[in-house]
Formats: structure tokens, sequence, C-alpha cells
């Protein structure tokens, strides 16, 4: 059985975790399979808007720890998986295409990495996020001690790195760390909306703002890469739709071209 299982909705493509007798645990082969469903999905221009979830009880519970306690691992591969996760979660920060983050049950550890690393993130009110790595004598992934500050704040990252406590979706949202955080019977109503908001903007501006708000530059080249970014855009042909469809008070039709 695949550890990943992938489908498209028009131009939503869903990747769901499927391990849900190990609450979604990774491993290399799932790891592997969402690096692959990411790729796919980034390189085809009729997909705009990617959602990750979890199949059964949870989004993703994190390290297999089962797995990792068998002693059967080499360095090289302890290394390999860790790599394996480091892309993962840097792909969904770098793609031109969004990404939801759509969060029940439980988000741990390497899940909680996924979840951070999504431009979005709808979480139940009473699903559990958080990063327990200190408890048990591990270290965080994911971009997390860069990117969990600048989301929440240095004092919530902290509090949440260093003690490695749970907070709820209710929380999460409290914070700042949750787009949204519905009752768990709304959760997967809300991703909806929120995608169909997302498919109806024009999809090379949004590559260039995600890109532009995830990796922001000095001061010294901001101004002048957002006036390059501007310019490329109004040579589009969305761009001149855009402008079109405003004038003619109609909804534009973008094509990513």
């Amino acid at each position: 059985m695949s550890e990943v299982v992938t489908k498209q909705e028009g131009q939503a493509f869903h990747i769901i975790f499927n391990r849900p007798e190990r609450l979604n645990a990774v491993n290399e082969d799932l790891y592997q399979q969402t690096l692959d469903a990411l790729n796919y999905a980034d390189n085809d221009a009729g997909i705009r808007c990617v959602i990750l979830s979890g199949n059964g009880r949870a989004f993703c519970a994190g390290a297999d720890l089962k797995a990792h306690n068998s002693g059967e691992r080499t360095r090289e591969q302890r290394e390999a998986y860790i790599m394996l996760g480091q892309r993962v979660c840097e792909r969904i920060q770098t793609m031109k295409t969004p990404v939801i983050a759509e969060v029940q049950g439980y988000a741990l550890g390497g899940g909680a990495e996924i979840a951070t690393s999504a431009d979005f993130l709808i979480i139940s009110d009473d699903a559990q996020l958080g990063f327990p790595e200190v408890a048990i004598g591990t270290y965080v992934g994911g971009g997390v001690t860069l990117r969990l500050p600048r989301l929440i704040g240095l004092r919530e990252a902290a509090s949440l790195l260093l003690l490695g406590y749970r907070i709820t979706g209710a929380k999460c949202l409290e914070i700042g760390l949750a787009t949204e955080a519905p009752p768990a019977h709304q959760l997967k109503e809300r991703t909806s909306a929120l995608v169909e908001r997302i498919v109806r903007n024009a999809p090379l501006p949004m590559a260039r703002l995600k890109a532009a708000i995830n990796f922001p530059q000095s001061p010294d080249n901001l101004f002048r890469t957002e006036a390059e970014d501007l310019l490329a855009i109004m040579e589009t042909t969305d761009w001149a739709e855009g402008v079109a469809a405003f004038a003619e008070r109609r909804s534009p039709r973008f094509e990513g071209r």
C-alpha cells in the first residue's frame, strides 16, 4: 500500500499521508513519495493549489520512533532520512504553488514541521500541534528555527521549542500560527473555501509573492527586486487580462502566462 495517496480535483492537488495505523508517522518512503508528489504538482501548470492532509485520526504524528529504535540504521541511512525530511519542508516553502496544510488529530515533530512549512494552516480547533523533540532527546528540522519565530514571535517560538508542549488548533489561531481553526466537522469545508479563493487568483504574481514573503531580502535589495517582479508581471498575458477584466467589471480568467 502506498504511503502517500494523491488525487486532483479541478485545479487543486491533494497529497494525503496514508499510514493511518501509525498515525501517519514519517518514514523514508512517506517522505520520498511526498517529495515526488510536490515536484509533480509544482511542474503542472494546471495545478494552482496543493493540499496536504492525513488519512485517519492524525495529520502526521512525526518520526516513526519504532523504526528508529530498531538500531539497524547506519549513520549514512540516518543522514539520508534527515535530508529527505529537510527537502520536503524546503520544497513546500520554496515551490511556486501555494500549499495548504489541513490538520486534524495530531501534528507533532516532523508533522508539525510540515504543517508549519505550508503557506496556509487550516487546523481543527481540537487538534494538537507540538514540537516534542527536546523531551525525547532529539532536534527539530524543516527550517523551524527560522520560520517559527517569524510566524509567531520569538517568545512563543522559544516556549514551544524549548519546553516541547502541545497546543490546540484554537491556540494556534490565537498566536498567529494558523490561518483558521474551525470545528473538526467544518475542516474540509473551510479548506475547500480557501482553495476556491486561491485558484481564482493569478498564479504568476502569487509565486513571486510567496518567494518574497518566505525568503525576505535586505532593505538594500527589497525595493529594486519588488520593482523587477512587478515589471515582469506587467509583461504577462495574465496582467493584461486582469486590467481588462477590471475595466469591464467581470471576473478575470487567468492562464498562468
